[in-house]
């Protein structure tokens, strides 16, 4: 987990100002906690601006938490770390150590990585999008609606496993021994009253595939964005915060 972690020495500021130091320092707190709190706005703007389809898996892995007096913190879950800081390229290992990861018969770890399709386009890359749109391709051809929810004859809605097919498309990688869109499964679910429909495939990493040269990612650059947030928390305390409740008490 990544933190960033904001902690301002309120009553050394305070102790400056004599009589009225009790009202100053309660007037710092406040303005502290404000902007602890425009912090973490301004991680998640951050996200909006540079990760594109990488966005909104780096705001749902970001959170925000008062932890003392004065201490608040901005935290990046693990999931999302990558994106922070980068990663170097290479056989995608974590994949293996995940929850999911499991030992076939031969002692040998697999694990089976889900690669949902039914994700709205801002979500995707344009790999991903280019792989759903020849997904609904295929769907419109046999007269299926890729978002249209499915029900019985008596009106109750279709759960589970809805439908298989396979998709002919270009391999990814050649490397690749079939289509990507080998096995697409469209599931439906409840969540609360409505119906969700899932259209997913499934892919295997196996830890032969490390020396097949399979599921190598090719590394990227960290995006740096808690320190981009961190850095912008310090400007605005330094030369509009600070300022502004100082100004309150200037004789």
């Amino acid at each position: 987990m990544s933190d960033l972690k904001f902690e301002i020495d309120v009553n050394t500021i305070a102790s400056e100002f004599g009589e009225m130091k009790k009202q100053v320092s309660k007037d710092l707190k406040d303005s502290v906690g404000n902007l602890a709190s425009m912090t973490h706005a301004k991680t998640l703007e951050l996200a909006d601006e540079h990760l594109s389809s990488l966005s909104n898996m780096y705001k749902e892995n970001v959170s925000f938490q008062q932890i003392e007096e004065n201490i608040w913190v901005v935290s990046l879950d693990e999931k999302a770390l990558w994106i922070e800081e980068g990663r170097k390229s290479g056989f995608m290992e974590e994949l293996l150590n995940g929850k999911s990861s499991k030992t076939n018969k031969k002692g040998e770890k697999y694990a089976v990585i889900p690669f949902e399709h039914s994700k709205n386009p801002s979500d995707q890359s344009s790999k991903a999008r280019d792989l759903t749109n020849q997904i609904k391709a295929e769907l419109k051809k046999q007269g299926v609606n890729y978002r249209k929810p499915e029900y019985n004859a008596d009106g109750s809605p279709k759960l589970g496993l809805i439908k298989r097919f396979n998709v002919e498309s270009a391999k990814l990688k050649p490397t690749d021994k079939s289509s990507p869109l080998q096995g697409v499964a469209i599931y439906q679910r409840m969540e609360g009253n409505t119906v969700k429909r899932d259209v997913m495939t499934f892919r295997v990493i196996t830890e032969r595939h490390k020396e097949e040269g399979k599921w190598v990612h090719p590394g990227r650059e960290g995006d740096k964005l808690m320190d981009k947030a961190f850095e912008w928390a310090m400007q605005t305390w330094e030369n509009e915060v600070l300022p502004d409740v100082l100004s309150s008490y200037a004789k």
